[in-house]
């Protein structure tokens, strides 16, 4: 398999754990959205993106995103109110729009010196973030494009 379609396991509130298999390249929009029971997550290192709110409405407590991810879509982690600390690897150069909007538990964040733009509404209603670090290689932040992603 090399490809999940968009929405595959939307709403699917039972669903644990899952695995994707090594031969993908994209997470899909919307693909676990809602999953509220899913807390453990592993992406393989073949993926190079995740699409627009892919994670929306997870309970994972961590995240690693592989060094092969370029691109995380805006509100990828959208509502992920149990995620507390997340690293974010040197291959990515831009966090979208609201990719952890209202990510209430999130305490932690590492933005490697690859990120050059920060999307609007990034880290909005991140009410644990204690502190975060901008690099300096960030030339964009909180700029309203009109690229039709969450805000």
């Amino acid at each position: 398999m090399t490809e999940i379609g968009k929405n595959a396991f939307l709403e699917c509130q039972s669903l644990e754990n899952i695995s994707f298999p090594k031969s993908i390249s994209v997470i899909p929009d919307s693909v676990l959205c809602g999953c509220c029971s899913l807390v453990d997550l592993t992406i393989p290192d073949s993926v190079t993106e995740i699409e627009h709110c892919a994670y929306t409405y997870c309970n994972f407590k961590s995240v690693v995103i592989p060094d092969s991810v370029i691109k995380i879509g805006g509100g990828a982690f959208l509502e992920c109110r149990s995620l507390k600390s997340i690293n974010i690897p040197n291959s990515v150069t831009e966090i979208s729009n609201g990719t952890f909007k209202d990510c209430r538990s999130l305490e932690s964040i590492t933005i490697p010196d690859s990120v050059t733009k920060i999307g609007l509404a990034a880290f909005a209603a991140c009410t644990s973030l204690e502190s975060i670090t901008i690099p300096k290689s960030v030339a964009e932040f909180g700029k309203s494009p009109n690229d039709g992603e969450i805000a």
